[in-house]
């Protein structure tokens, strides 16, 4: 398979709810989650104009969609990236979550620690905070990323 490339990053939109939720539900994608509750579209749809979230969707030419994963922010300074399954092991959430961090000087994320994720973050400059907890059993741990 070729390496598809990553062409954009926008605000996420309404119209990209149900690629979100193909993506969010997925239980390979789940399982790494906090919360790893199935959410419907009309769930989906009413926290999105609930809250107006700042997430943003990664998109390719390369692709009949274009859609390949989002992005996740908080206003606090979370950061988090959820790719399809389609297009996993290709260096797009690296690349997404290296754009995102040019931006920032602080964001933090938890991660499980067996996640294999955990070595990219590292790779992207996170730290681990020593702040855990345990989510299904399973230590869920603290990592910050600075630029100063």
């Amino acid at each position: 398979m070729d390496r598809i490339k990553l062409n954009d990053i926008q605000p996420l939109s309404l119209e990209d709810l149900k690629f979100v939720l193909e993506v969010r539900n997925h239980i390979s994608t789940r399982k790494w989650l906090k919360n790893n509750t199935k959410f419907t579209l009309k769930q989906t749809s009413n926290w999105f104009t609930s809250t107006n979230p700042n997430w943003f969707i990664l998109l390719s030419r390369d692709v009949k969609d274009k859609r390949l994963g989002y992005i996740r922010t908080t206003i606090d300074g979370e950061i988090g990236c959820d790719i399809h399954p389609d297009y996993r092991r290709q260096g797009l959430a690296t690349k997404a979550l290296s754009y995102m961090l040019d931006k920032k000087k602080f964001a933090t994320l938890w991660v499980f620690e067996d996640n294999p994720a955990k070595k990219m973050y590292y790779r992207l400059g996170f730290k681990d905070t020593g702040n855990k907890t345990f989510i299904r059993d399973k230590k869920y741990i603290q990592m910050m990323y600075s630029a100063l």
